[in-house]
């Protein structure tokens, strides 16, 4: 009996592993997730020069990239406020900069554990990571009212990306 229910989930492990493994020609690769996002143009840019991304040959691969770099570009905003506190003397404002410097080390939290659920095919709390990780970042910007330039560029990048992983972590978890 166990011998029975084993052979399916053995069966269903190995053709997620080939399906979400399985080579692709990078520039295809590249096309089918691009086309798909709300950005297809900055979409091929980042994965194209970007070193974690531009020689992946698979969806999972792939996902994992576009997740270093968002799990990158939190750290940068992290780093960002970090060194703005040292310089600030409003108090009102640097808790605000604190509350944001907070959610943005949630979201590399929620982020690293959206990579390692992918690494683990396990797509859905996978999606459930990456929804929160971005949420994370906009309620920081509403809280600021205007951000800093530096922020906003960020921000604008890490909505590219989440898009970007969104995308792909979904194509793998169909099965693609």
């Amino acid at each position: 009996m166990l011998f029975a229910t084993l052979i399916p989930k053995i069966s269903l492990f190995f053709l997620l592993t080939i399906t979400t493994n399985a080579k692709i020609p990078t520039k295809k690769l590249f096309n089918d997730i691009c086309k798909n996002t709300k950005y297809p143009k900055v979409c091929l840019i980042i994965l194209k020069d970007d070193p974690m991304t531009r020689n992946a040959s698979n969806y999972h691969d792939l996902g994992l990239g576009s997740l270093d770099i968002a799990i990158s570009l939190a750290k940068l905003s992290t780093d960002f406020f970090n060194n703005s506190l040292v310089k600030m003397k409003n108090s009102a404002q640097k808790q605000k900069y604190v509350d944001c410097r907070d959610k943005y080390k949630l979201a590399m939290e929620e982020l690293s554990e959206a990579k390692t659920m992918l690494r683990k095919i396990y797509f859905a709390t996978a999606t459930k990571r990456l929804e929160v990780a971005y949420k994370l970042p906009t309620s920081c910007h509403k809280e600021l009212g205007e951000p800093p330039a530096k922020i906003r560029k960020t921000n604008a990048t890490l909505d590219v990306i989440f898009d970007i992983a969104f995308v792909i972590v979904k194509r793998v978890g169909a099965g693609q």
